[in-house]
């Protein structure tokens, strides 16, 4: 997964906290199946940020955009 407009720092993985002084920032992480990862991500300023998948066939429709893609994408909306 992928969050358009800044790193975001990693705080529990699996439902089980990551020691602060362990916490890293990543851009991607690789989400398997069934993992689950709580994040902190702070809007650097105000806008429309995309959060997606960077696996093709899990952000099209079998790997065939239809308006607009499918699959594993989101929006944030970010207003001050």
């Amino acid at each position: 997964m992928h969050v358009h407009g800044g790193p975001f720092t990693i705080v529990e993985t699996d439902g089980n906290p990551v020691a602060p002084m362990a916490r890293i920032q990543k851009d991607v992480v690789n989400v398997g199946p069934g993992e689950r990862y709580d994040v902190i991500w702070e809007a650097g300023e105000p806008g429309r940020w995309l959060v997606h998948c960077h696996i093709p066939h899990h952000t099209t429709n079998d790997n065939v955009e239809v308006e607009g893609g499918g699959g594993l994408t989101m929006l944030i909306d970010v207003v001050r």
